[in-house]
């Protein structure tokens, strides 16, 4: 679900600079949902500092790779979507699996 969420993010907003926060603010829903489905106690000082690593993680992450992809108009694009949807599913696989511990 979230990443076919991610995927229509980035397809609608890719164009635009700096749309990467919602991807960010997506991660950091999706994470504090599979918190709770694991029963995971997440207080508000952990769930900050959760958010300040997501978002620190994936900001240099995404953006160092689409700028480099962004280069070729078409291509850039459609990559774009491609790595948003893969980041989201493989943090969400992480985040589950820790949570799962």
């Amino acid at each position: 679900m979230y990443t076919a969420l991610a995927g229509l993010l980035a397809a609608l907003t890719s164009p635009i600079p700096g749309t990467s926060l919602l991807l960010t603010g997506l991660e950091v829903f999706m994470v504090v949902h599979l918190a709770k489905k694991n029963n995971f106690d997440l207080s508000l000082k952990a769930l900050g500092f959760s958010a300040t690593a997501f978002w620190g993680i994936s900001t240099v992450l995404k953006d160092a790779g689409l700028e480099l992809l962004r280069f070729a108009p078409i291509l850039g694009w459609a990559a774009g979507v491609i790595v948003a949807m893969l980041f989201v599913f493989f943090l969400g696989l992480l985040a589950n699996m820790y949570f799962s511990k």
